[in-house]
């Protein structure tokens, strides 16, 4: 299992990336949908079955009174028919964010205990990064949930501008991950192909490994921005099929380095929490890419 949080320097489609991995991946998962711009796939995939009534923002209030573990269990919504997805919807309003300063923290710990006790693959679309001089945003960005992430992988297009733009922010997150998460090596790359400059190329000018690449497929990025009423067949889409390969080799990153660097899985302390574990257990088959 492990807990892979995705960010990325400029729009280079951290949500569609998110998404199809959560979809994708081979074990059941959890989206946390934590960009502090405001989440969009509760209007865009979801097409509108949820709205304001539940998500991210939900949580500040039960945490400060003493109740996020209940608050995030009612709060998740699924992405499958089977219940094998779930999904933390995200805020409705970028000026909401600011109330989840303190929120970020305990709610890291939650989604740590999905992944190692209720064994999900948990997957955090934390948006574009925020800095300020010194590093990341303390309040803007949930940088609690990159501090705990197995992996931090940052979302780019394999283009001059995107290597140009993501260079400053590869520094700024390797210290901000040597100093407050669990190494500057914790980062990865995901690319989107959309130039020409090969995988090799950018690993080589950032110093920072290719964890995976997702094809330019408009059609199926467009159904995970916007939805559709017509069935589909996950398996026709290339996308899906390297989100899948992405997924996997992240597993595979974040266990080696678990292992390697001697992590030992965080207890849960709380008998409330390990009520949420118990109830949220999910088969530890594999599982189809999604209905």
């Amino acid at each position: 299992m492990s807990v892979i949080a995705l960010t990325s320097a400029h729009a280079s489609g951290v949500t569609v990336s998110s998404l199809a991995m959560a979809l994708a991946g081979p074990r059941p998962s959890l989206l946390a949908e934590a960009d502090t711009k405001g989440g969009s796939i509760r209007t865009g995939y979801r097409m509108g079955e949820w709205g304001g009534e539940v998500g991210l923002w939900h949580l500040a209030q039960a945490d400060r009174e003493g109740a996020l573990a209940e608050a995030f269990e009612a709060h998740l919504r699924r992405l499958d028919a089977s219940g094998s997805r779930l999904w933390l919807p995200g805020l409705t309003d970028p000026l909401q964010a600011a109330a989840l300063a303190q929120t970020w923290e305990p709610l890291s710990l939650l989604l740590q205990a999905m992944d190692q006790h209720a064994k999900y693959d948990v997957v955090i679309d934390a948006g574009r990064v925020v800095l300020e001089p010194g590093g990341v945003h303390p309040s803007l960005y949930p940088r609690p949930l990159l501090h705990r992430a197995d992996l931090v992988v940052l979302v780019m297009r394999n283009t001059m501008t995107s290597v140009a733009q993501t260079l400053p922010v590869v520094r700024c997150l390797q210290q901000e991950l040597a100093e407050r998460g669990t190494g500057a090596d914790a980062l990865r790359l995901l690319l989107v192909q959309e130039g020409d400059i090969s995988a090799h190329d950018i690993a080589h000018r950032l110093q920072v490994p290719v964890i995976g690449t997702l094809p330019w497929e408009e059609k199926t990025a467009r159904i995970l921005t916007h939805g559709t009423t017509r069935q589909v067949k996950p398996g026709a889409m290339r996308l899906l099929k390297h989100a899948r390969e992405a997924a996997r080799a992240a597993e595979v990153e974040a266990s080696t380095r678990r292992l390697r660097m001697q992590l030992p899985s965080p207890p849960v302390t709380s008998p409330v929490v390990a009520g949420v574990v118990q109830r949220l257990t999910a088969p530890r088959q594999e599982v189809p890419a999604h209905d």
